[in-house]
Protein backbone atom coordinates (compact mmCIF):
# COMPACT_ATOMS: atom_id res chain seq x y z
CA UNK A 1 0.00 0.00 0.00
CA UNK A 2 1.15 3.62 -0.83
CA UNK A 3 1.83 5.71 1.65
CA UNK A 4 1.94 9.59 1.35
CA UNK A 5 5.14 11.83 2.05
CA UNK A 6 4.26 14.77 3.78
CA UNK A 7 6.72 17.92 3.10
CA UNK A 8 7.21 20.21 6.13
CA UNK A 9 5.81 23.13 3.82
CA UNK A 10 2.23 23.27 3.84
CA UNK A 11 1.55 20.61 6.11
CA UNK A 12 2.54 21.05 9.29
CA UNK A 13 -1.17 21.50 10.62
CA UNK A 14 -1.46 17.75 9.25
CA UNK A 15 1.41 17.01 11.75
CA UNK A 16 1.01 18.46 14.39
CA UNK A 17 -2.74 16.94 14.51
CA UNK A 18 -1.02 13.59 14.46
CA UNK A 19 1.21 14.41 17.71
CA UNK A 20 -1.87 15.67 19.04
CA UNK A 21 -3.51 12.31 18.63
CA UNK A 22 -0.70 10.32 19.78
CA UNK A 23 -0.02 12.41 22.82
CA UNK A 24 -4.20 11.74 23.71
CA UNK A 25 -3.96 7.86 22.68
CA UNK A 26 -1.22 7.17 25.16
CA UNK A 27 -2.68 9.28 27.99
CA UNK A 28 -5.97 7.29 27.18
CA UNK A 29 -4.11 3.85 27.27
CA UNK A 30 -1.94 4.48 30.03
CA UNK A 31 -4.16 2.47 32.62
CA UNK A 32 -3.53 -0.42 30.00
CA UNK A 33 0.38 0.02 29.84
CA UNK A 34 0.74 0.54 33.46
CA UNK A 35 -0.69 -3.12 33.87
CA UNK A 36 1.57 -5.94 35.60
CA UNK A 37 2.92 -8.01 33.00
CA UNK A 38 0.46 -11.31 33.80
CA UNK A 39 0.03 -14.59 32.52
CA UNK A 40 -1.71 -13.06 29.65
CA UNK A 41 1.01 -10.65 28.71
CA UNK A 42 3.51 -13.13 29.26
CA UNK A 43 2.16 -15.12 26.71
CA UNK A 44 1.16 -12.39 24.31
CA UNK A 45 4.93 -11.61 23.80
CA UNK A 46 7.35 -13.48 22.04
CA UNK A 47 11.04 -12.75 20.33
CA UNK A 48 13.30 -14.66 17.91
CA UNK A 49 16.00 -13.72 15.87
CA UNK A 50 17.66 -13.53 12.33
CA UNK A 51 20.81 -13.69 10.43
CA UNK A 52 22.22 -13.78 6.63
CA UNK A 53 19.18 -11.64 5.54
CA UNK A 54 19.49 -10.21 2.03
CA UNK A 55 22.96 -12.11 1.53
CA UNK A 56 21.95 -14.63 -1.02
CA UNK A 57 21.09 -17.65 1.30
CA UNK A 58 18.45 -19.71 1.02
CA UNK A 59 14.79 -18.74 1.62
CA UNK A 60 14.04 -18.23 5.33
CA UNK A 61 10.56 -18.05 6.54
CA UNK A 62 8.69 -17.12 9.71
CA UNK A 63 5.68 -18.46 10.49
CA UNK A 64 3.23 -18.03 12.77
CA UNK A 65 0.10 -19.69 14.05
CA UNK A 66 -3.33 -18.66 16.01
CA UNK A 67 -3.98 -21.65 18.44
CA UNK A 68 -7.77 -20.08 18.78
CA UNK A 69 -7.08 -19.67 22.72
CA UNK A 70 -9.13 -16.67 22.89
CA UNK A 71 -11.46 -18.62 20.80
CA UNK A 72 -12.17 -20.95 17.69
CA UNK A 73 -14.74 -18.82 15.62
CA UNK A 74 -13.74 -15.52 13.46
CA UNK A 75 -15.57 -12.53 13.51
CA UNK A 76 -16.20 -13.00 10.24
CA UNK A 77 -18.22 -16.42 11.01
CA UNK A 78 -21.76 -16.71 11.37
CA UNK A 79 -21.01 -17.63 15.15
CA UNK A 80 -21.48 -15.79 17.96
CA UNK A 81 -18.76 -14.86 20.54
CA UNK A 82 -16.11 -15.25 21.62
CA UNK A 83 -13.76 -14.98 19.12
CA UNK A 84 -10.60 -15.39 18.43
CA UNK A 85 -8.73 -13.00 16.06
CA UNK A 86 -6.02 -11.55 16.74
CA UNK A 87 -3.13 -9.71 15.34
CA UNK A 88 0.25 -10.19 15.42
CA UNK A 89 2.33 -6.99 15.88
CA UNK A 90 5.82 -7.49 14.61
CA UNK A 91 8.95 -5.32 15.10
CA UNK A 92 12.18 -6.09 13.27
CA UNK A 93 15.37 -5.30 15.00
CA UNK A 94 19.15 -4.84 13.38
CA UNK A 95 21.32 -6.26 16.25
CA UNK A 96 22.66 -2.89 17.43
CA UNK A 97 19.24 -2.46 18.58
CA UNK A 98 17.68 -0.31 16.12
CA UNK A 99 14.07 -0.58 14.81
CA UNK A 100 14.02 -1.30 10.99
CA UNK A 101 10.36 -2.28 10.61
CA UNK A 102 7.43 -3.25 11.76
CA UNK A 103 3.69 -4.22 10.67
CA UNK A 104 0.77 -6.05 11.87
CA UNK A 105 -0.45 -8.75 10.75
CA UNK A 106 -4.01 -10.78 10.95
CA UNK A 107 -4.68 -14.20 11.96
CA UNK A 108 -8.20 -16.15 12.32
CA UNK A 109 -8.33 -18.87 14.91
CA UNK A 110 -6.01 -21.84 13.27
CA UNK A 111 -4.41 -19.91 11.12
CA UNK A 112 -1.02 -19.89 9.49
CA UNK A 113 0.95 -17.42 8.08
CA UNK A 114 4.12 -17.32 6.44
CA UNK A 115 6.48 -13.91 5.96
CA UNK A 116 9.61 -14.53 4.16
CA UNK A 117 12.57 -12.95 5.68
CA UNK A 118 14.19 -11.28 2.58
CA UNK A 119 10.78 -10.38 0.97
CA UNK A 120 8.45 -9.15 4.06
CA UNK A 121 10.44 -8.36 6.67
CA UNK A 122 14.35 -6.70 5.88
CA UNK A 123 13.57 -5.68 2.09
CA UNK A 124 11.70 -2.28 3.17
CA UNK A 125 14.06 -0.97 6.43
CA UNK A 126 13.27 2.44 6.99
CA UNK A 127 17.19 4.14 6.66
CA UNK A 128 17.51 2.38 3.23
CA UNK A 129 20.66 0.52 5.23
CA UNK A 130 20.35 -3.15 4.67
CA UNK A 131 19.52 -5.25 7.82
CA UNK A 132 21.29 -8.84 7.76
CA UNK A 133 21.10 -9.89 11.84
CA UNK A 134 18.71 -8.76 14.55
CA UNK A 135 15.64 -9.40 16.83
CA UNK A 136 12.20 -9.97 15.93
CA UNK A 137 9.45 -8.90 18.59
CA UNK A 138 5.41 -10.27 18.09
CA UNK A 139 2.87 -8.82 20.42
CA UNK A 140 -0.20 -10.30 20.02
CA UNK A 141 -3.42 -7.94 20.11
CA UNK A 142 -7.24 -8.23 19.71
CA UNK A 143 -8.10 -8.09 16.19
CA UNK A 144 -11.03 -5.44 16.61
CA UNK A 145 -8.92 -3.01 18.58
CA UNK A 146 -9.07 -1.34 21.65
CA UNK A 147 -11.70 1.06 22.13
CA UNK A 148 -10.12 4.78 21.97
CA UNK A 149 -12.46 7.18 21.26
CA UNK A 150 -9.77 9.88 19.75
CA UNK A 151 -10.53 10.01 15.70
CA UNK A 152 -9.60 6.39 15.43
CA UNK A 153 -11.68 3.79 13.03
CA UNK A 154 -10.54 0.19 13.88
CA UNK A 155 -12.15 -1.69 11.43
CA UNK A 156 -13.75 -5.39 12.91
CA UNK A 157 -11.51 -7.94 12.25
CA UNK A 158 -8.58 -6.47 10.97
CA UNK A 159 -5.45 -4.88 12.14
CA UNK A 160 -4.87 -1.57 11.33
CA UNK A 161 -6.11 1.91 12.31
CA UNK A 162 -7.09 4.64 10.18
CA UNK A 163 -6.38 8.66 11.47
CA UNK A 164 -7.88 11.34 9.89
CA UNK A 165 -5.81 15.27 10.68
CA UNK A 166 -6.43 18.26 8.15
CA UNK A 167 -9.31 16.39 5.97
CA UNK A 168 -6.53 13.34 4.97
CA UNK A 169 -7.26 10.22 6.43
CA UNK A 170 -4.45 7.78 6.06
CA UNK A 171 -4.32 3.99 7.66
CA UNK A 172 -1.83 2.35 9.59
CA UNK A 173 -0.59 -0.72 11.53
CA UNK A 174 -2.29 -1.35 14.59
CA UNK A 175 1.96 -1.88 15.60
CA UNK A 176 1.95 2.13 15.41
CA UNK A 177 -0.83 2.69 17.97
CA UNK A 178 -1.45 2.11 21.54
CA UNK A 179 -2.96 -1.39 22.00
CA UNK A 180 -3.56 -3.76 25.03
CA UNK A 181 -1.36 -7.21 24.69
CA UNK A 182 -3.84 -10.00 24.27
CA UNK A 183 -4.04 -13.92 23.56
CA UNK A 184 -0.98 -15.93 22.44
CA UNK A 185 0.10 -16.61 18.97
CA UNK A 186 2.86 -19.18 18.71
CA UNK A 187 6.24 -18.17 15.93
CA UNK A 188 8.81 -20.15 14.13
CA UNK A 189 11.56 -18.94 11.96
CA UNK A 190 14.13 -20.69 10.12
CA UNK A 191 17.83 -20.08 9.35
CA UNK A 192 19.68 -20.65 6.96
CA UNK A 193 23.99 -21.16 7.17
CA UNK A 194 26.38 -22.15 4.91
CA UNK A 195 28.53 -25.18 5.74
CA UNK A 196 30.70 -25.77 3.31
CA UNK A 197 32.40 -23.48 0.43
CA UNK A 198 33.31 -25.53 -2.52
CA UNK A 199 30.35 -27.35 -3.07
CA UNK A 200 28.59 -24.44 -1.33
CA UNK A 201 26.00 -26.15 1.08
CA UNK A 202 23.58 -24.79 3.06
CA UNK A 203 22.40 -26.49 6.08
CA UNK A 204 18.29 -25.04 7.36
CA UNK A 205 17.26 -25.28 11.12
CA UNK A 206 14.07 -24.32 13.10
CA UNK A 207 13.81 -22.46 15.63
CA UNK A 208 10.61 -21.56 18.01
CA UNK A 209 10.05 -18.39 19.01
CA UNK A 210 10.39 -17.38 23.10
CA UNK A 211 8.05 -16.43 25.12
CA UNK A 212 9.01 -13.37 27.16
CA UNK A 213 7.69 -10.85 29.82
CA UNK A 214 6.63 -7.18 29.35
CA UNK A 215 8.31 -5.22 32.16
CA UNK A 216 5.15 -3.61 34.71
CA UNK A 217 5.75 -0.31 34.28
CA UNK A 218 4.41 -0.60 30.12
CA UNK A 219 8.29 0.96 29.10
CA UNK A 220 9.08 -1.71 26.51
CA UNK A 221 5.57 -1.44 25.01
CA UNK A 222 5.34 2.13 24.52
CA UNK A 223 8.49 1.73 23.15
CA UNK A 224 7.84 -0.58 20.27
CA UNK A 225 4.54 1.56 19.63
CA UNK A 226 6.13 4.89 19.92
CA UNK A 227 8.99 3.44 17.91
CA UNK A 228 6.76 1.86 15.10
CA UNK A 229 4.33 5.04 14.62
CA UNK A 230 7.70 7.41 14.42
CA UNK A 231 8.71 4.69 11.39
CA UNK A 232 4.98 5.00 10.02
CA UNK A 233 3.39 8.77 10.74
CA UNK A 234 5.88 10.95 11.34
CA UNK A 235 8.42 9.45 8.66
CA UNK A 236 5.84 9.37 6.59
CA UNK A 237 7.45 7.82 3.46
CA UNK A 238 6.51 3.92 3.79
CA UNK A 239 9.41 3.22 4.27
CA UNK A 240 9.88 0.56 7.42
CA UNK A 241 6.68 -0.85 6.71
CA UNK A 242 7.10 -5.24 6.63
CA UNK A 243 4.51 -6.70 5.28
CA UNK A 244 2.30 -10.05 5.86
CA UNK A 245 3.16 -12.48 3.24
CA UNK A 246 0.85 -15.46 2.74
CA UNK A 247 -1.71 -17.18 4.89
CA UNK A 248 -4.98 -16.22 6.31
Amino acid sequence: MSTRRWKATGNARIILGFLVAFVTFTFVAGTAFGQAATSTNYDSYQVGWYGNAQMGFPEMDLNIVNPGSTGGYSLFDLHGPPYGDLCANIYVFTSDQEMVECCSCYLSPNALRTLNLDTDLTSNPLTGTTPHAGDVKIVSSRAEGDSIEVSVNRPSGLCTTSVSAGGITQTYDLAAFPYTPYGSLRAWDTHSRETTSSPVLYTLTETAFQRANLPPDGSELRKLQSQCYTIQVLEGSGHGRCTCGTGD
